[in-house]
Formats: C-alpha cells, structure tokens, sequence
C-alpha cells in the first residue's frame, strides 16, 4: 500500500446490523474477528473499522450541511450507480438522492447506514477544471470499475483552504491532483483533490464562514465517521494527531 489513507473508523449502535449492511449489500469482507467491539471490514487497502458505541450513540453535533466542518461523508466507485441504487432500494436503503450527472463528469447518489452516515456511489472518473498532477489525474482516468463497490474517497469540509493542504500536502505528501469550482454556487464552492495513497481526499471549501465541528472533543459515543488513520513511512504508530477542523487523526502500522 502507497502511504495515505488506511482505515476509516465508523461508530454503531449494533454491530452485527453494520455488519451485515457493509458485508452483505456493499460486499466487504471482514479482515479478522470481532475485539472489544469492534470489526473491520475491507475491499482493497483502504478498511472499514466498525466500532460499536451503543444504543446511546448520536451524531456528535453532525449535520447534513457541507459548510460544517469536518468529515461530510464516504465515497465508493461503481460500475453502473442507478442499478446499485434500485439494489439498495429494495434492500429498504434510504436514498438521500437519486443518481444524477454533475460537475466533473461523474454519475452520482447518496444514501445512508443503518446509522445515519452518508455514503456515495460514484460512477465515472472525475475531469477536473485545473490539473495539479497530469500523471495522477491520467491514472484516475485509467481505472476501471470494480463487480462491487470500492473504496474511493473521505470528503472533509475545511474553513482554511491553505491550512489544511499545510496539513495533508505539506506534511504528509497528499498530492492535488486538481480542482473543481461550482461556478454557479453562491457560496464559492470549490472541491480540491488529493491522492491520499491508494484513496482520494475530497476537501469542500467555501468562499464564506464555514460552521466549526469538532469531532476529536465529542468522546466514544459518535455514530457515523469518527476518524482517519494514516500510515506514513518513518513516523511511529499510535500518534494521535488533529488535523483543520477537528478531524482526528490515528498514524498507525497494524493495530
């Protein structure tokens, strides 16, 4: 695996209803048994970690709004988004939005885990407005889709555009590989691309204030993504770190 992303943890209220949603309808397998509550599943390098928080867990202050900071969701590529929509459909999936073209030529739709976490199918690879790597942008454009869904990006909203590419490009070697703006948008709206090893992080800025959200102060019962983990060459497992905008941050090897 290319140094980047490597887990994403999820909180849950029921382990075994997250289990079999990610397992059984989007086709990951689990990579060892459940410990203290927690399982991680995975199609690839980038993994799952499900945490179970209890019946008590809450959103942690999240909100469906991409001006609040923090992470705003999960996405997974797919060969064909409108037949994987109708398949979660009639598996009783709610589906916040249905497949639609957008900006950068992709196929897009949005749906919900049994805990409310927002995840997105997307169909196509991006064009982007302004190439920041022509080598990694002709990669992207290369891959072909996998029979099930695969690990694409982690999407963060960032109050400080230079601050956060300080963080991810500057300190940890996230390439862009380009940009889009929402031209139209009031709000300024303008989505950076990074490759974070063999995933991608999709960093949303705004022209205006963007609402803070400070995940690493909101404690274990969190539902939905709770935090990143990164493996970096030469820096020691275990630091926990922050990164803009209250995301918490895990430098990991193996757990």
């Amino acid at each position: 695996m290319l140094n980047g992303l490597r887990r994403v943890e999820l909180g849950c209220r029921d382990l075994e209803r997250s289990q079999a949603f990610y397992e059984g309808l989007l086709g990951f397998s689990p990579t060892g048994p459940v410990r203290d509550g927690r399982l991680t599943v995975g199609r690839g390098t980038v993994l799952l970690d499900l945490l179970e928080v209890g019946a008590g867990g809450n959103q942690g202050g999240w909100r469906n709004e991409d001006l609040q900071g923090g992470i705003r969701h999960l996405g997974f590529k797919v060969g064909a988004v409108d037949a994987e929509i109708s398949r979660l459909e009639a598996a009783g999936v709610t589906v916040l939005s249905q497949p639609a073209d957008v900006l950068g030529d992709v196929r897009i739709a949005f749906f919900l885990d049994p805990d409310g976490a927002r995840l997105e199918f997307i169909q196509g690879n991006l064009s982007y407005q302004r190439i920041g790597s022509a080598a990694l942008a002709e990669a992207e454009a290369r891959q072909v889709p996998d029979a099930q869904p695969r690990f694409d990006h982690v999407a963060v909203t960032v109050s400080d555009l230079d601050a956060a590419l300080a963080f991810w490009r500057d300190r940890f070697g996230f390439a862009v590989i380009g940009d889009i703006r929402h031209h139209g948008d009031p709000r300024g709206f303008l989505m950076t691309y990074l490759q974070a090893g063999d995933a991608v992080l999709e960093v949303f800025s705004f022209d205006g204030p963007v609402e803070p959200n400070d995940l690493s102060a909101a404690g274990r019962g969190v539902l939905g993504p709770r935090r990143l983990e990164l493996l970096v060459d030469g820096a020691p497992g275990g630091q926990h770190l922050v990164a803009p905008d209250g995301v918490p941050v895990l430098l990991g090897g193996q757990r």
